[in-house]
């Protein structure tokens, strides 16, 4: 977790999206809340879903003395004090009596109910993942982008961080969908407003596999809409069932579990017509993606390029040298911590004089105008929305081969020392937009350094230069698109893993490979001349016919008893 999450302002922090209370009043009426449940809210923000079961249970049950279930079956937990307050003052004004003790202000990782025995808690404060099987129902919504305490941060990965042999991403609602499922009784309940990237993105791909393996699934829609986040959401429905079951269901259709563990992610949002594209090779086989590095300071290293043939330079460089200190060096360290060991060797260090090397930079009274091409300059590869191809607009200083970046990075004020995609600098490949609505690919030419915005795909050894136009032109069509942002990861980010993952097109002839090689050929020679392409472009449209799935193809056919329709996930394509 990085030392600016920790900083962020304290919703964001604590991953705060409270609930409206007709959105929680709508979910609680369809619950079928029972008087003799267990029911556990653990992330209860200003009281959104406890008053709505309150009234709820009220009002089907006929019943005034809804404070006294409450005392004896109504349970939660709340980490922030402004938001204990405003709840507290709620309950007041209901007239209810004090506070259960049943509720309590905490943080959720921290807590076990009051009646249930704590033994299994390290001085009461951390839970160590025993399973304890207390609830009935669990409702809420839990935090999103939340930051976990540093204190329990590693203990926490020890206890959620892998789940039957899979790893569970550090992400404060997959950890709470955990701690929230080992606490539910055998057919309790659970209802979560939860952000939609839990269907699709492959860093949940252990969680999606562990719930749908343990729980009877559900995803819905949201009854209603938040003011204020933009995140998308979905409302996931879990029954602990003791045997795995053979389908879960997505906005109102049921999808096969097996075309589910088709797809390499585990993605919820596959149906028959997409799962029959997997289970052969993927794009991965034939190349391997990376990402750029991440500089640190674009200002300082970035020139865009003028006229198509200079830059101007505003500065000039030099290294120097600083004298390492402890204090230095925890500053610019992963969240101003290091440990122990690595303390003592840069007191060590400190003692004897030791020194870094850091580059020094200072302000021309006049820019330098720099032709191109120039030994201290490499093109940059940042994001553009062009496809095919497009002319090179950035260039990185990189006198003495990168020498001056490198070691910005070591021993600049950045805590991210590694240098992503240093492999692959300056190989011929493909790139694409990280954030983006589809895949835009174009061909990169050798000789570019990498930035982390615009990720890249390299052949691997071995493989044809061929297919690397052959995958550029699938690439393109809008049926991988579909399968991208349908199946693979639906948001906006496009990562090197998500390209690896897409299916390779082995269903394709001989013939259509042939033809789909030679039109991208001819688009990349008509771009690069200075025709400018884009998707409306009748001769890149083309290549979906090429990349058509045939019937008879030798990739075997999915899911064939699922009705599931090809449209259920719309293309993006803006």
């Amino acid at each position: 977790m990085s030392q600016a999450k920790l900083s962020r302002e304290p919703r964001r922090q604590l991953g705060q999206f409270f609930t409206p209370p007709l959105v929680a009043r709508a979910i609680v009426e369809h619950l079928e809340v029972r008087l003799d449940d267990q029911v556990l809210e653990p992330s209860l923000g200003t009281g959104a879903f406890v008053f709505a079961l309150l009234d709820v249970l009220a009002t089907r049950e006929r019943t005034r003395q809804i404070d006294l279930w409450a005392r004896t079956h109504l349970h939660g937990c709340e980490i922030d004090g402004r938001a204990m307050a405003a709840f507290t003052a709620e309950w007041n004004r209901r007239g209810l009596g004090n506070v259960p003790d049943n509720i309590e202000q905490g943080d959720f990782f921290r807590w076990l109910p009051p009646r249930c025995d704590r033994r299994a808690a390290l001085d009461r404060r951390l839970y160590l993942g025993s399973s304890i099987e207390f609830f009935d129902l669990i409702v809420g919504n839990p935090p999103f982008g939340g930051s976990i305490d540093p204190a329990i941060d590693d203990s926490l990965d020890g206890i959620f961080g892998v789940r039957g042999g899979m790893k569970i991403k550090k992400e404060t609602y997959a950890f709470f969908l955990i701690k929230c499922v080992d606490m539910l009784k055998p057919n309790g309940r659970l209802c979560f407003i939860c952000s939609d990237t839990i269907l699709t993105i492959s860093t949940m791909r252990g969680l999606r596999r562990w719930l749908q393996d343990r729980c009877q699934i559900e995803i819905a829609e949201v009854p209603g809409q938040f003011n204020d986040t933009v995140q998308d959401l979905v409302l996931i429905t879990l029954i602990k069932r003791s045997q795995k079951r053979r389908h879960i269901r997505v906005f109102g259709r049921e999808t096969q579990v097996t075309d589910v563990e088709a797809t390499p992610n585990f993605s919820w949002r596959v149906n028959s017509e997409y799962a029959r594209y997997f289970g052969g090779q993927t794009l991965g086989d034939k190349l391997v993606a990376s990402s750029g590095m991440t500089i640190g300071n674009n200002t300082l290293f970035l020139r865009k390029i003028v006229g198509g043939m200079t830059i101007d330079e505003p500065y000039e460089f030099s290294f120097g040298e600083e004298p390492i200190t402890l204090e230095r060096e925890l500053a610019r360290a992963r969240l101003g911590r290091l440990s122990a060991n690595r303390q003592r060797a840069i007191l060590e260090r400190e003692q004897r004089g030791d020194v870094n090397r850091v580059v020094r930079w200072a302000r021309r009274r006049k820019s330098m105008t720099v032709k191109l091409p120039h030994e201290d300059y490499r093109y940059y590869n940042k994001a553009t929305r062009d496809i095919v191809y497009a002319e090179p607009r950035w260039v990185i200083f990189w006198r003495s081969n990168g020498e001056y970046v490198y070691t910005y990075k070591k021993t600049g004020k950045w805590y991210l020392h590694g240098v992503g995609g240093k492999p692959y600098f300056g190989r011929e490949g493909l790139t694409w937009n990280l954030i983006s609505s589809r895949l835009r690919t174009r061909w990169l030419p050798s000789g570019y350094i990498l930035d982390s915005g615009a990720p890249c795909a390299f052949l691997r050894p071995g493989v044809e230069r061929d297919e690397l136009f052959f995958v550029m032109g699938w690439t393109l069509t809008d049926l991988c698109t579909e399968i991208l942002k349908g199946v693979i990861n639906h948001t906006r980010n496009i990562q090197s893993k998500d390209f690896e993952r897409l299916p390779y097109p082995e269903w394709t002839t001989a013939r259509a490979k042939e033809d789909a090689i030679s039109c991208v050929k001819d688009l990349l020679h008509a771009a690069r001349a200075g025709r400018r392409l884009s998707f409306e472009n009748s001769d890149v449209r083309a290549l979906g016919e090429l990349y058509k799935f045939r019937t008879g193809s030798k990739r075997v056919e999915a899911g064939k008893d699922s009705k599931s329709s090809p449209t259920l996930f719309p293309l993006y394509n803006k």
